[in-house]
């Protein structure tokens, strides 16, 4: 996690980095941080994941692992930053970029100095990409959500003015407009991945509480955050979750909830993240979260497709979804999931609703307006098949089919090459989401009779399975 000079040999980038470590836990210690003898830090570069956390013994289900005093943590309120500097930062990422910015100035002084000594410098996100490569990510919803330029308006109008007006107490006099946003950049990217949400402790029980990534992320945007140290050390596994952290009045506490073995390492949990979000937040792919992929379909693509395969004139459309809209049943977009995740349906009730509205006969559709009802949200064949219909279109809105698994190495430029595979990850990945559903959608479209024929050719008549 923490950047290492490449000129070092390997024994000396070994210490520095054990060194960092090191210091990281003796400050957590000396700040009030009870760390379980179960667990250490460990150096987990050979498995491509920097620093974790892993079990030094076995350990039993509902084990406290470690509890960090919440004045360690590193917060707009924790920060040292002036009180009337605070006052003017009201957003809860802008506050907490800008105390980061102030801290890290601050070097050897600032109380967080070994925690950002452990923290990287640089970040594999989408939003550290060039043009080259995020065109690589075509087709994919994830590039609408990067938000580079207004992200960097929102530096430039709101944070930098405040740096600027109090220069001195933020060292940044003789930095540039492009260096803050930069910087602002880095810190807002070590939010994203390393922050956590921080719920303020409830009365009833704390293990009824849910932890911070499983945020639903609009609600998240509103809460206070902060950084954790060492909880920040955990590296996360959707299938091998075994710690959750619990917030309590003067302190957040990691718990197993689940034995662990010794030399395991110690897992988080994002949630279910799809993969497209799981580079955009925390800059890797992995096949562990493949399972929450989804496409999102814009209503307008919808809308698009309807008018054609329908032959809907622009008057009946709009007429239709004005109509859907004041039942609060329109969306944006709608996202379709993977069949596979016994924990979503492939398609929500909502959109069912929509496509069923839209495909209806005229005279239907007046009879259940007329009744101030909405239809079923479920999909007969006239409304699987205009969502057949979109799903091939949005197939087209990608820069193109992979057809094989082939990566692409390029010597000269490793880390666009290391950019554009997580990219064509993300994309394959979508496109197994369309593939499934077209598969269940043609089924579904396909008149009673033939879908008995498809069912005789796999059993054979009267049931019995045909001989191979």
């Amino acid at each position: 996690m923490a950047s290492e000079d490449v000129s070092m040999t390997d024994t000396e980038e070994v210490d520095y980095f054990e060194a960092g470590s090191q210091s990281f836990v003796a400050w957590l210690q000396q700040h009030g941080t009870v760390i379980s003898s179960s667990i250490e830090l460990a150096d987990l570069r050979r498995r491509g994941a920097g620093r974790g956390v892993l079990a030094k013994e076995n350990i039993a289900e509902d084990e406290e692992l470690f509890a960090v005093p919440r004045s360690s943590i590193l917060t707009i309120s924790t920060s040292n930053l002036p009180a009337e500097v605070k006052t003017q930062l009201d957003d809860p990422w802008l506050g907490l970029i800008a105390a980061m910015v102030y801290e890290y100035h601050r070097g050897s002084e600032s109380m967080w100095e070994p925690s950002f000594a452990v923290l990287p410098v640089d970040f594999d996100t989408p939003m550290f990409w060039s043009d080259g490569e995020l065109d690589s990510l075509r087709g994919s919803a994830v590039v609408d959500k990067i938000g580079k330029l207004s992200a960097d308006t929102a530096f430039r109008e709101q944070v930098i003015p405040v740096i600027r007006q109090h220069g001195t107490i933020f060292h940044a006099d003789d930095m540039s407009d492009d260096d803050l946003t930069s910087l602002c950049h880095r810190m807002g990217s070590t939010i994203m991945a390393y922050a956590f949400d921080l719920e303020k402790p409830s009365p009833t029980d704390p293990h009824d509480q849910e932890d911070g990534w499983e945020e639903d992320e609009e609600e998240s945007e509103s809460m206070s955050k902060g950084m954790i140290p060492w909880a920040d050390m955990l590296n996360a596994d959707a299938n091998r979750n075994n710690a959750k952290l619990y917030y309590e009045e003067d302190k957040v506490v990691m718990k197993s909830i689940r034995a662990i073995k010794v030399g395991e390492e110690i897992f988080n949990d994002y949630g279910p993240l799809p993969t497209a979000d799981v580079l955009r937040r925390y800059g890797y792919v992995t096949s562990k979260y493949a399972q929450y992929d989804v496409v999102e379909v814009s209503l307008q693509l919808i809308k698009d497709v309807a008018k054609e395969h329908m032959r809907m004139s622009d008057k009946d459309l709009e007429h239709r979804t004005r109509y859907l809209d004041d039942e609060e049943v329109l969306d944006d977009c709608y996202d379709v999931s993977r069949s596979c995740n016994g924990d979503a349906k492939p398609f929500s009730d909502e959109l069912c609703i929509l496509l069923s509205a839209l495909a209806l006969p005229a005279i239907e559709f007046e009879n259940l307006q007329r009744k101030r009802k909405l239809p079923r949200p479920a999909l007969e064949p006239s409304s699987a098949g205009l969502l057949s219909a979109v799903l091939h279109k949005r197939q087209g809105l990608y820069k193109g089919i992979m057809k094989s698994n082939t990566r692409n190495d390029d010597t000269a430029d490793p880390r666009g090459t290391h950019r554009r595979n997580m990219a064509q990850q993300v994309i394959q990945g979508e496109q197994l989401v369309l593939v499934e559903a077209l598969a269940m959608l043609k089924e579904m479209s396909a008149p009673t009779g033939d879908k008995r024929k498809a069912a005789e050719a796999d059993t054979g008549h009267a049931g019995k399975k045909q001989k191979s």
